[in-house]
């Protein structure tokens, strides 16, 4: 409760020390839901507000370099003087939220922060976040690294089951085989949304493609196993040519739905 009090709070004050108190924490589901339901009930041009303070915070993670804007050295000192794993946690939060907020950001923030931060993790939770834009410049970069096998396909997997497992630190959970189920079930039943009259479409069609690349790098790790003849009819018969979507966009999602019903 007082984490999310906190979170709470630094948002409300929206100063860079309210924040370094209330951001530097490991998000889960309540926490995150709650500060999403209040940050749901602000007006519009308080999110405004937000949203500003948001793309400060991050500007000032990456020593101003994300766009130009006056800095306060005491601002900046407070963000210079967190530890690297704090920091990371700080950045975690900042990037979470800003695709989160009921308005939309500016999404070449979040691609300067993606191609300047070398940390595997940050640019998957940059990743995630992108998606609410539906911009596939970051996506596509992202998917492009996911090669079987490689440190991106290990961590994407271990993240994914660590998450869902609940693991105490999902930065240190390594996947090392076996059941997948906790990964498999929540994609094949975001698959199975196809109705854009469902409040879960837009979600269900931001994740449309990197849902179908978990999906395969699990396949092609446990080598094995398969879907179930009604998964691959969910899969099949999941909804890619979305208006939102490029051309080629649609072509890689009809070429991982073949390829993932002949495992």
């Amino acid at each position: 409760m007082e984490k999310i009090e906190n979170m709470i709070k630094a948002f409300s004050e929206r100063t860079v020390e309210s924040a370094t108190k209330g951001f530097i924490v490991e998000c889960n589901d309540d926490l995150t839901n709650a500060v999403k339901e209040y940050l749901n009930s602000l007006p519009e041009e308080e999110l405004i507000e937000v949203q500003t303070f948001l793309s400060k915070l991050l500007n000032l993670c990456y020593n101003g370099s994300l766009f130009e804007s006056s800095i306060k050295s005491e601002e900046l000192n407070l963000v210079q003087q967190l530890s690297k794993d704090d920091l990371f946690l700080f950045k975690e939060t900042i990037i979470y939220f800003y695709g989160r907020l009921p308005i939309k950001g500016n999404i070449d923030v979040l691609k300067k922060a993606y191609y300047m931060d070398d940390n595997k993790y940050i640019k998957l939770n940059i990743t995630f976040t992108s998606l609410e834009f539906f911009d596939e410049e970051i996506e596509n970069d992202f998917v492009n690294k996911l090669v079987p096998g490689s440190e991106y396909d290990i961590m994407l997997r271990s993240w994914t089951l660590a998450f869902f497992k609940n693991a105490d630190n999902p930065y240190d959970y390594r996947d090392n085989g076996g059941n997948w189920e906790v990964a498999k079930k929540p994609r094949i039943d975001r698959f199975a949304i196809n109705d854009e009259n469902n409040h879960k479409f837009k979600k269900a069609m931001a994740f449309r493609l990197l849902d179908f690349v978990v999906l395969d790098l699990f396949l092609e790790n446990r080598k094995t196993d398969s879907l179930t003849d009604d998964e691959k009819k969910i899969v099949q018969d999941a909804f890619i040519d979305y208006d939102k979507f490029s051309e080629n966009k649609i072509k890689k999602l009809g070429e991982y739905k073949r390829k993932i019903i002949q495992y």
